[in-house]
Formats: structure tokens, sequence, C-alpha cells
């Protein structure tokens, strides 16, 4: 019986070595955890926009109506409008909104865009883009770009109004 109960109580305790190697993950994990560098997403975001911008046949960024009307009304441009992003510890995922040259080939402009960005974002992050996505919301001539782009910042809120 006395050894039984010796056999029962080698099974339920822990052996010495597995706590060991318990406590030393235990220590890697925390001592992981003190040093950490994270991005705020709108760091991406701008990194994504100027690598964009950068291509050629890319006229401009589109954005949500809302950020049209702030920037009509007086807002600052956001220069990361237009961009959603997901940033986790080590990965990326993108979505854009672009505004195409005419005459451009816009699956070449997708390749050249994607590789820039992904390129941008590792050298100044080292991050992994795993995701991107880009929607075309217009196509214009430069000319017409330029236009309307002259039209949209120097409109002013009107100040005819009828209360």
């Amino acid at each position: 019986m006395a050894q039984s109960q010796a056999a029962k109580a080698e099974r339920t305790e822990p052996k010495k070595e597995s706590v060991k190697a318990e406590e030393e993950r235990q220590e890697e994990i925390e001592q992981v955890d003190r040093f950490k560098l994270t991005f705020d997403d709108e760091v991406v975001k701008k990194v994504t926009a100027i690598a964009t911008r950068q291509t050629e046949g890319i006229l401009g960024m589109s954005g949500s109506i809302f950020q049209g009307l702030t920037e009509r009304f007086g807002g600052t441009e956001n220069i990361s409008k237009g961009i959603s992003a997901e940033v986790g510890e080590k990965q990326v995922a993108l979505d854009i909104e672009v505004i195409i040259e005419y005459g451009k080939s816009i699956p070449n402009i997708y390749d050249t865009v994607k590789t820039n960005v992904s390129d941008a974002i590792h050298e100044m992050t080292g991050l992994e883009v795993v995701e991107f996505n880009m929607h075309v919301e217009d196509v214009l001539t430069r000319k017409e770009y330029e236009e309307k782009e002259s039209r949209g910042t120097s409109q002013s809120p009107s100040t005819d109004r009828v209360e």
C-alpha cells in the first residue's frame, strides 16, 4: 500500500524538470513583452500614400464624401484619404482608392503600386504587406484632374444661406 501511495504521489506531482522548463518559457515571454515596437495605423497609411502618389499614372487618392467635405470647408488635405489599414504586430492589410490617369495601363499601375508600397512599408517598419487591394475610383486626363483639383480647393463655403 505504501508503494501505491508513492506511485500515486509521483503521478500527481509535476516533475522538477518540467516546472523549471515552464518557468524559463515564462521568463522568455516576459522579456519579449518588455521590448515592443508598434505602429499607429496612420503611420502606415502615410507611408502608403507617399509611395502610391510617387507612382507614374496615379493622379491622386480618393476618399469618402465626408473627407472631401472636410477639405472643402476649411479642413486641411488628409494625405491618407482613400486608404484603410489594418496593422498587426508583423503584418499589414491595405485597401486604397485611387484616381488613374487616362491612357495608362491599370494592371501595370496596380503591380507597380503594390511593389512600391510593400517595399516602402517593409523598409521603414519591417512589416509585411499580406493583403493589398486597390479600387480605381475614377479615370481622368491629367488636365481634367488638375482642373477638378483647382476648382475643389478654390471653392469656399457659401455665405448666402437662407435661415
